[in-house]
């Protein structure tokens, strides 16, 4: 009688600090593949996650599946092998706590480089240590890519990501695309010089038919409020670079979860590109969005605390997107004031307008 096969689930996860490494996703499944045929396992299934960092399980689509599976006993497998353990995960409560889980529906951990079998004796003590010790050297690898990118911001030179607008990106350099640049100097120009803020920037762009160059695929070809205030408040457009405005924090509550914050302690160094504008030029665009953001906080913080106590909670009946509060004032015609009005509005609205008002001028 042919003796059933042990059935294991192969998972694989690569970053792009990995990548560089050499443990590539199919080195890592040529590896397991030849552990499985010495030692007649059969492979039930393969799980891999590309790109995917092992500070936390929450974006590893993957390996949550792969979890679930293991919990509803789908192929009722008996090990997950793994390359190593830091292909498992980087965070070493993650990786006791999910094999916990795993051990509790009779499924060990095989680390098939590391030579780690959870379901042996000494196996789950190396688990906790080597679990350890990958936390440690996530950090390491972490605080060095960091300190890399300060170096190179402190040179001068782009830290990599797609070219700001107004620029190309060649051989990692940033190079003047002029096309481009002329919007970039029209958008300072009308804002420091007229009366219009963002959003009136915006509206002068779409209705003299200036389109923006897609960067991503779902990009809108006008220039958005959103997209304006960017521009007038990126430094590398009067040819500095900067690195550090916004850093990720922790969650406070929360084992891995982080978000983006504002920084006012960032570094700023004269870039290796060329300006589009002045420093002086970028300078009072600065101090006039400062204006403006004192002059909207102080006359509306009341107000919006007394009548908008629906934001973030109405939704726009047609995108479902959550409407913002705003405010509008009604005047005579000798231009006296005559009453305020509180509403809600939708932000794509705007975008929506734009467009027709471009399509309806031509």
């Amino acid at each position: 009688m042919t003796k059933e096969k042990t059935k294991v689930y192969i998972y694989t996860r690569v970053s792009t600090t990995m990548q560089v490494d050499g443990y590539s996703l199919e080195a890592q499944k040529t590896r397991m593949r030849g552990y499985c045929a010495f030692n007649e396992y059969e492979m039930a299934d393969e799980y891999e996650d590309a790109g995917k960092s092992g500070k936390s399980t929450v974006d590893r689509m993957a390996f949550n599946q792969m979890i679930e599976d293991i919990k509803a006993g789908k192929d009722d497998v008996r090990f997950v092998l793994v390359f190593k353990l830091s292909r498992f995960g980087r965070n070493a409560a993650d990786v006791l706590s999910t094999l916990q889980v795993m051990q509790d529906f009779g499924v060990d951990l095989i680390c098939v480089e590391d030579g780690i079998d959870s379901s042996k004796d000494a196996g789950k003590l190396m688990i906790s240590v080597l679990s350890a010790v990958a936390e440690i050297e996530r950090e390491i690898i972490r605080a060095q890519t960091t300190e890399g990118c300060v170096h190179k911001a402190r040179e001068g030179k782009w830290n990599g990501g797609m070219s700001p607008y107004g620029y190309k990106l060649i051989d990692g350099q940033l190079i003047l695309n002029e096309e481009e640049a002329t919007v970039i100097r029209t958008i300072f120009d009308l804002y420091v010089n007229t009366t219009a803020g963002p959003s009136g920037v915006a509206k002068y762009l779409a209705n003299h038919g200036v389109k923006k160059t897609a960067r991503r695929a779902n990009d809108n070809d006008y220039f958005s409020e959103h997209v304006i205030r960017s521009i007038l408040i990126n430094p590398v457009y009067m040819g500095k670079i900067a690195f550090g405005r916004r850093k990720m924090e922790k969650i406070k509550g929360t084992r891995n979860e982080y978000h983006v914050v504002n920084s006012d302690d960032y570094i700023l160094a004269d870039g290796i590109h060329e300006a589009i504008i002045s420093e002086e030029l970028w300078e009072a665009a600065q101090a006039k969005m400062l204006r403006r953001h004192n002059k909207y906080r102080r006359s509306n913080k009341r107000e919006n605390e007394r009548t908008h106590l629906l934001t973030g909670i109405v939704k726009c009946p047609i995108c479902g997107t959550g409407l913002y509060a705003n405010k509008a004032t009604k005047r005579k015609a000798d231009g006296t004031f005559y009453k305020d009005f509180y509403y809600y509005a939708c932000k794509h609205r705007k975008k929506i307008e734009a467009m027709y008002a471009h399509t309806e001028s031509r």
